[in-house]
């Protein structure tokens, strides 16, 4: 039997996350843009933005960069300072080495009212909660690195 898709991961972690009280106006979204995966792939970054990787520096799943005021607080993310020589790093074993059965693409982070608040790169779709009162995001994820 195979394993489900990232993306399955992710629908199913909203679900827990609606069904364990998450209210769904805390709920943003990721929409993909072609725009956001040629820019990471430059190494172009937004102004302002803070930037975020997902697990390890040698074994990243994702960056994540969040426009001013918001930020992420999990064990799982470190910052990263745009136009270094690690976020360099990370966006290239991003791009290279993508989760099994998947392709890495570019996205959007949207808010609940759908404004764009950051971007996201990775090959794991992504359940995005937005704490509206401190900013905080929460980007849920499979997690590949937990199976090894």
């Amino acid at each position: 039997m195979s394993n489900p898709t990232p993306r399955l991961i992710g629908l199913l972690g909203l679900i827990v996350l609606a069904a364990s009280g998450c209210q769904f106006e805390t709920a943003g979204s990721v929409q993909k843009s072609a725009d956001v995966a040629r820019a990471f792939e430059a190494l172009d970054v937004h102004p302002g933005y803070r930037y975020y990787v997902l697990n390890q520096e040698n074994e990243p799943y994702g960056v994540a960069g969040l426009g001013e005021g918001f930020w992420i607080r999990d064990p799982a993310w470190r910052e990263v300072a745009p136009g270094s020589p690690t976020f360099e790093k990370v966006v290239g074993l991003v791009k290279s080495f993508p989760a099994p059965g998947g392709y890495t693409e570019g996205f959007t982070i949207l808010d609940p009212q759908r404004r764009q608040i950051g971007v996201w790169y990775s090959s794991l779709g992504a359940g995005i909660t937005v704490d509206p009162d401190t900013k905080q995001v929460m980007i849920s994820t499979a997690t590949p690195w937990l199976g090894k």
